[in-house]
């Protein structure tokens, strides 16, 4: 474009940037400017200073400015009122305020290119084809002037090219063939002659890539276009270019390009005329291709429509065999076509014409309501469409169908809507029966007390809720792990092939896992696996009981036998120790009576010698006697009943046993006072006591006994007897204290405990109806805690 700068700045900025923008600039200081210089450039720039300098000058030059079409652009030193309002009255199309960018300047510029442009198009559309009319007039008589033409490609290329370069108003126009990778310029004109005879590769050119999509490709500006090659634009000097591909039976054979060295020279109107161009050359390239096979043609013509007629008999034949409903309906809703099954299941006679029955002749309106509302959203959208609906035959019986929508159009354009109905009635009731069924199969595996697992060979992809307790995780911490991942490393190996549930010989093997979930506690169980099908998808289902407690009860029953045989040897050995125990008591008592009968025959010291052995040897005796009676005491059965139990006895039982292992670590401190009776088994409960202060021993070094204490209380709380067992041992750690119940947890060395008596003790306890419990320090010793609730409100009085 051509500019004219009014400004005294022979540098200014902005002729700066018009300059290296490619433009031509002119720039004059105001007086010498008059209306014929002025008619000479597109664009003038003035500034707000000198518009309030020289008013009236360009009061003069307002409407000679207007006439030529000149563009007018301010400048502005700020957008302070006083410096936009001499711009504002000579009425400039825009303005730019100090500092004046370079990204400002170029989109003035462009904004200006535009409308020049615009104007541009208008005085060619002016001089060219006045309006629409006069360039189909125009289109009309290429197409005659091609018919006059005849075959002669040469002549109607050329005839395309230049009519294309008049109606769109293009400084040039070419057509290029396809020939191997290259186009071969055949025609050119204008300054697109340049190119006629030229050879241009395919994938290297602009046009070239309208011949391989096969779409239009226009560019507005090569300059801001990254599709063009901006350098051999420059070179040819075009800007705008619109190219068309060339088809021949729908295969691309060439294109129609025009150019123009201007931006924004070509508009949507223009790439419809060289379309129209393009399609012209192309019929008439068909044109000369189908001469010679013109008769074979019209054969070819008469067997298709022969084959038509077969495929039209064909297509009523399928619809109306098929079971589906088939119809068609236009865009007022009535009914055009309808098969055979439609006319069956709504009873409608073979000749009636379906588009004078109304819908709600053969439907109900709710019925009718809600198909018309389908169909009105299937014309809105365009798109096909799948639905579901419940329609009821003419007897009432309600039926499912699957009704598939689309859009069909006839020759002349018009829209139908095509639907496809299929009853699904039975498949409907399959579903919710299967739905039924899913549903009590979900509740079964829910609440299943056995832990499920299903995957595919690695994470798991469904656990139900046993499985979270199994594991002690959420479900959204077990889904996607792999169960390995919580298998006993020393068990992985062999619950590999297990948990896949890989096909053996024979019935599908059950085996004893253990699993070691987060928190560290082992977990025994006996896991199953079978393959089946799961969303569709094979995978395999494990199935795991807990057989922990099952362990553990056999384990107590194992310790049970064992204590009854323990306890059947022990009342042996108490009856045949009781026997000759008696014989001793009976000659030491008879010894003692001699002793005194010969008092007088013996010297004083050496009786008061003897008597002090007999009485020594007495103690003994006795001694043994409450052993055996202690022993019988804790040899009793299971099978006694229930008994008021006094506890004071069962704390001197248990401590009479314990003598010999608690004398050499500790000093005994019994503390009794009043305490009610309590119901269970006497030798029960003397177990207990006996486990707690052998565990309160083995808590103490041996050989410190002056420097320890084992204090054994029994008091009342409540109504209820407390036995406290307190020591001034080692002490517990906080997580060996929260285990010290479990079966088989033992913090002794291998083979000296089995892990089992605080368990039993526990069960002994809370089986009549009692508490235990146990707090302790390291460092400082261990308290254990027995409640036990009265027997009949009873009470002893501490002796």
């Amino acid at each position: 474009m051509r500019f004219l700068l009014l400004s005294r700045d022979g540098d200014h900025p902005i002729g700066a940037e018009l300059s290296r923008m490619g433009h031509d600039v002119v720039v004059a200081t105001g007086p010498e400017v008059t209306a014929a210089t002025i008619s000479l450039v597109d664009v003038l720039v003035v500034g707000a200073e000198l518009v309030r300098e020289k008013s009236e000058w360009f009061s003069r030059l307002r409407a000679q400015i207007r006439a030529a079409e000149v563009f007018v652009l301010g400048m502005a030193a700020s957008t302070s009122t006083d410096d936009l309002t001499p711009l504002m009255e000579i009425g400039v199309d825009d303005y730019l305020v100090a500092p004046f960018h370079p990204a400002d300047v170029r989109a003035r510029v462009e904004l200006f290119e535009r409308r020049s442009y615009a104007f541009m198009r208008r005085q060619t559309h002016e001089e060219s084809a006045r309006g629409e009319i006069e360039r189909l007039a125009a289109i009309i008589q290429t197409q005659n002037d091609i018919a006059l033409a005849g075959l002669d490609l040469d002549v109607v290329m050329r005839l395309i090219a230049e009519r294309a370069m008049i109606l769109c108003g293009a400084s040039g126009a070419a057509v290029a063939l396809v020939e191997g990778e290259e186009m071969f310029y055949r025609v050119g004109t204008g300054f697109s002659a340049q190119f006629q005879g030229a050879r241009l590769p395919i994938a290297s050119t602009f046009a070239g890539s309208c011949v391989l999509t096969g779409e239009v490709l226009r560019t507005d500006d090569s300059e801001r276009d990254p599709r063009v090659n901006v350098e051999a634009a420059r070179r040819f000097k075009f800007r705008s270019m619109l190219n068309v591909p060339l088809k021949r039976d729908n295969q691309t054979v060439g294109v129609v390009s025009i150019s123009s060295g201007v931006p924004y020279a070509f508009v949507d109107s223009d790439e419809r005329t060289l379309e129209l161009m393009a399609g012209l050359l192309g019929a008439a390239m068909g044109n000369a291709a189908e001469h010679a096979a013109k008769q074979a043609l019209m054969t070819e013509v008469a067997s298709i429509v022969t084959a038509l007629q077969e495929s039209q008999h064909l297509f009523d034949s399928f619809l109306n065999n098929n079971p589906a409903l088939a119809y068609m309906k236009d865009e007022s809703g009535r009914r055009v076509f309808v098969n055979e099954p439609f006319r069956r299941f709504f009873a409608l006679s073979p000749g009636v014409d379906v588009s004078t029955i109304p819908d709600e002749q053969i439907m109900s309106p709710e019925t009718v309501a809600h198909l018309r509302d389908q169909d009105d959203q299937a014309f809105k959208s365009g798109q096909p469409s799948v639905s579901e609906t419940v329609i009821p035959t003419p007897e009432g019986e309600p039926r499912h169908f699957l009704t598939y929508r689309f859009i069909a159009r006839d020759s002349s354009g018009r829209r139908f809507l095509g639907g496809v109905s299929f009853d699904i009635t039975e498949r409907k009731a399959a579903e919710e029966a299967l739905r039924r069924s899913e549903e009590s199969f979900r509740a079964l595996i829910e609440g299943s007390p056995e832990a499920i697992f299903v995957h595919r060979g690695g994470p798991l992809l469904y656990v139900n809720p046993s499985s979270c307790a199994f594991l002690r995780l959420p479900t959204n911490e077990l889904v996607g792990r792999s169960l390995l991942d919580f298998v006993h490393p020393e068990d992985r190996a062999a619950a590999a092939g297990q948990l896949d549930g890989m096909p053996g010989r024979g019935a599908p093997r059950v085996r004893e896992i253990r699993f070691l979930p987060p928190d560290g506690r082992i977990v025994t169980a006996e896991i199953s696996s079978l393959r089946l099908v799961f969303a569709g998808q094979p995978a395999t289902l494990v199935s795991a009981r807990d057989l922990t407690e099952r362990n553990q009860i056999q384990a107590r029953l194992v310790v049970a036998d064992r204590l009854a045989s323990v306890g059947t040897l022990a009342a042996g050995v108490a009856h045949e120790i009781n026997n000759p125990l008696a014989f001793v008591i009976s000659n030491l008592s008879f010894l003692t009576e001699e002793l005194h009968a010969l008092a007088g025959e013996l010297p004083k010291g050496r009786l008061d010698e003897l008597e002090e052995v007999l009485e020594e040897t007495n103690e003994g005796v006795n001694r043994v006697r409450l052993i055996v009676q202690d022993l019988k005491t804790f040899s009793r059965g299971d099978e006694e009943q229930p008994t008021a139990v006094d506890l004071r006895r069962v704390i001197d039982s248990a401590l009479a046993l314990a003598r010999g292992e608690l004398r050499h670590r500790a000093t005994v401190v019994k503390d009794v006072s009043e305490a009610p009776l309590v119901e269970g088994s006497e030798a029960r409960f003397g177990q207990v006591v006996l486990n707690l202060l052998i565990n309160a021993a083995h808590a103490i070094p041996q050989g410190q006994s002056d420097k320890n204490e084992i204090r054994v209380s029994l008091r009342n709380e409540n109504d209820h007897a407390v036995i406290e067992v307190r020591d001034t041992g080692c002490g517990m750690s906080a997580e060996v204290l929260g285990r010290i119940f479990d079966p088989f947890f033992t913090t002794k060395p291998v083979g000296v405990g089995t892990g089992l008596g605080l368990s039993i003790c526990h069960g002994i306890i809370t089986g009549f109806g009692g508490e235990i419990s146990a707090s302790s320090e390291v460092g400082k010793g261990s308290i254990f805690r027995i409640s036990l609730p009265a027997y009949r409100k009873s009470r002893l009085k501490a002796g």
